[in-house]
């Protein structure tokens, strides 16, 4: 009796330990670093008057996020980048920029290493969501002015490129695709929730995933994720003085590594496919316009260190 009563108690302690919940959320320290390093590789595919046309880029990038304040579940961040690079591939040749590289002679090398240790601002919820980014523009100031040169329409197009992939609305869609993962209440393990979130780098798109607990180790939590991603068809964007649209949709599945005792994200990778089609709509360079078939597969890796 003894024996059965004594397995009842050990079965129940532990059935309580897997179903118990947790708030899963960040825990950050006013004063204290943390850390953020990116690898995305992408194939973007389009189809061009019959022809297909591959394009192979790789971007890559270390940043710093230092705690100044907390209040009101809210933190505010200085961030800044350690180092930036983007790597393309196309049936043209390829070209590499680097914040490292010391050429004078490379124009967007260079405006990468101006960006580097120029610290803006964001305010995060402890839920991952960025409510505000300020004095990004601090980023490009002076950037292009050493560049004699160029003329006022070049730095122009330049500075718009630059914007696309690192403004205030791109930086807050690309980072709350990996930090605004958390929960909204105490979950266990086998539990999901959803989040939807807005991107803006190149194109409109809205995220809408599910999320799951998967593990609770005595260091991690483990988190996967399923989202579905599809553009706002009806908002046009201008790329290289083209007004073009973006029609596609796909998916995104996230595997993420959570620091329990933080919340900081250690690790995490990201896998994405979306296709569908890109209209250039009539202008004086395209008169008639073109709508061509698009496909982007995407995968992204980052790390704590």
């Amino acid at each position: 009796m003894k024996i059965i009563l004594s397995f009842f108690f050990a079965f129940v302690i532990c059935f309580s330990g897997l179903s118990q919940t947790q708030k899963i959320e960040l825990n950050l320290t006013k004063g204290q670093a943390y850390f953020q390093k990116s690898v995305v590789n992408s194939v973007v595919k389009q189809t061009i008057n019959g022809q297909q046309v591959d394009i192979n880029m790789t971007i890559a990038g270390q940043m710093k996020f230092m705690v100044t304040d907390y209040a009101d579940g809210v933190y505010n961040m200085d961030l800044s980048y350690l180092n930036l690079s983007m790597k393309m591939a196309h049936p043209g040749g390829s070209i590499i920029f680097d914040s490292e590289k010391n050429d004078e002679k490379d124009i967007m090398s260079s405006v990468f290493a101006m960006m580097k240790n120029k610290p803006f601002q964001i305010k995060m919820t402890k839920a991952g969501k960025v409510t505000e980014v300020k004095n990004i523009e601090a980023l490009y100031a002076g950037a292009f002015d050493k560049f004699t040169q160029l003329t006022a329409e070049q730095k122009e197009q330049i500075r718009s490129k630059v914007m696309q992939s690192y403004g205030d609305k791109a930086f807050k869609g690309n980072l709350e695709m990996l930090s605004a993962v958390f929960p909204d209440r105490a979950v266990a393990k086998g539990d999901t929730w959803s989040v939807k979130t807005q991107l803006e780098a190149g194109m409109s798109a809205t995220l809408d995933g599910v999320y799951k607990l998967d593990e609770v180790t005595p260091t991690q939590f483990i988190l996967s994720g399923a989202s579905t991603m599809t553009t706002n068809k009806d908002i046009s964007t201008e790329s290289n003085g083209l007004p073009i649209k973006y029609n596609l949709a796909g998916t995104m599945n996230s595997l993420i590594k959570i620091d329990k005792k933080t919340g900081w994200i250690v690790e995490g990778k990201i896998s994405q496919s979306i296709k569908g089609s890109i209209e250039i709509k009539a202008n004086d360079k395209m008169p008639e316009g073109v709508t061509a078939p698009m496909e982007i597969t995407s995968e992204l890796i980052f790390t704590d260190k």
